[in-house]
């Protein structure tokens, strides 16, 4: 226990032996993190604002007209039956000249002396999924229906939003690595520069014996300190970085950026201790023979 207590302690203490790289370090973990939180919650809350457009999506699918309500029925479960609709809702014939009265304030009987409006069903896609939702398999299914006449949708808008949240996601998971690759190799840095600082010292140990783990493990704890300082740097600063923005943000758009304190710091602290691990068995694997 004695020997662990001193193996801490020496990784401790070499945080304050070079505060110049420490806080160099400590401050690099922090803006990496920092990014690398804004990327998470940028994701979180893009996709409830696509998930939210989804919603939005409309599928109008027209019928022919001559077919039972039966045979419009088991239509209807062909339909919700095809990969990626969430629901579907039948418009009837009855349900159409509702709607006409409705919006126009007309009877349809009264205009043109029958009910010329086809029954129809409105066709809701799936609104969950981090991939980019594939609308014409759903359009070619429905095509192939014998009891469908004419479908309508938005293709060109829908294309839009998934082309653009599918190269968001790219692009939020390229920053990720990026900037996870520069957080690993800025602390295996710093540690390679507290090695050689302290060469004498190591050389000293390995001469009474010290195995090679006695000697990396310090070196292994000043890197991970650098990662919980750091990353919890950056969760405090989201935190009321966040807060503050969702006051802004919600006076203007009334709409606010959604987030779990615990969760996020959790995250960071994580991936801190991770990233900060890696880089520090990187230097000392490398540097210390």
């Amino acid at each position: 226990m004695d020997k662990f207590s001193f193996l801490i302690s020496e990784g401790f203490k070499n945080i304050f032996r070079h505060k110049l790289t420490s806080f160099a370090t400590i401050f690099s973990v922090f803006l990496t993190l920092s990014i690398v939180g804004c990327l998470i919650l940028g994701n979180q809350n893009t996709n409830k604002i696509i998930e939210y457009l989804r919603a939005k999506y409309k599928i109008e699918v027209f019928f022919k007209e001559g077919f039972t309500d039966d045979e419009l029925k088991n239509a209807i479960n062909q339909i919700g039956s095809i990969k990626g609709v969430r629901s579907t809702t039948l418009i009837s014939k009855k349900d159409a000249e509702k709607i006409f009265k409705s919006q126009f304030g007309e009877d349809i009987f009264d205009l043109v002396g029958f009910n010329p409006l086809p029954a129809s069903c409105v066709v809701n896609v799936e609104k969950d999924g981090i991939e980019k939702l594939e609308i014409m398999p759903i359009i070619k299914r429905l095509e192939m229906l014998p009891v469908v006449d004419e479908i309508k949708y938005q293709s060109g808008l829908i294309s839009r939003i998934e082309s653009y949240y599918e190269r968001f996601s790219q692009i939020a998971i390229l920053c990720f690595i990026l900037s996870l690759a520069i957080s690993i190799f800025v602390i295996s840095n710093t540690i390679r520069l507290t090695i050689f600082s302290r060469k004498n010292l190591i050389k000293s140990f390995q001469l009474i014996g010290a195995t090679r783990s006695f000697v990396r493990f310090p070196f292994i704890i000043e890197g991970l300190f650098h990662g919980f300082f750091g990353s919890m740097l950056s969760s405090i600063a989201l935190y009321f970085l966040i807060d503050y923005s969702n006051t802004i943000i919600d006076d203007i758009i009334s709409f606010k950026i959604n987030f779990d304190p615990y969760m996020l710091s959790v995250t960071l602290i994580f991936i801190g201790i991770m990233i900060s691990t890696i880089g520090s068995i990187r230097a000392t694997s490398k540097y210390i023979k």
